[in-house]
C-alpha cells in the first residue's frame, strides 16, 4: 500500500512538474508571437492652469491668453481665466 501511494505522488508530482513546464512554454510563445507589435500610441496631455486638471492636446480648448496659447479643460475654465485676466490701462 505504502508503495503505490509514493508512486501515486510521484505521478502527480510529474504531472504538476509537467503542467508548470507547459504553462512557461505557452506564455514564452505569447510573449514572442507579440514581439512584433508597435507601442500603443500616448497622447500628449497639457495642463489647464485654472482647474489644474490635464487633458489630451487634442481635446483641449485653446485661447490666447497675455499673448500666449493656453489650454483649457471646458469653456467653463476658458472663460475663467479670461474673466480674470487683468484690463489693460
Amino acid at each position: 500500500m505504502i508503495v503505490f501511494l509514493a508512486r501515486l505522488v510521484r505521478l502527480l508530482l510529474v504531472l504538476f512538474l509537467l503542467r508548470l513546464l507547459l504553462r512557461f512554454v505557452a506564455a514564452v510563445v505569447a510573449g514572442y508571437r507579440g514581439h512584433g507589435r508597435p507601442a500603443p500610441r500616448v497622447e500628449e496631455m497639457v495642463r489647464d492652469r485654472v482647474c489644474d486638471t490635464f487633458v489630451p492636446r487634442a481635446r483641449a480648448l485653446v485661447a490666447m491668453v497675455d499673448g500666449r496659447e493656453q489650454h483649457f479643460c471646458s469653456a467653463r475654465c476658458r472663460d475663467r481665466a479670461l474673466a480674470l485676466r487683468p484690463s489693460a490701462p
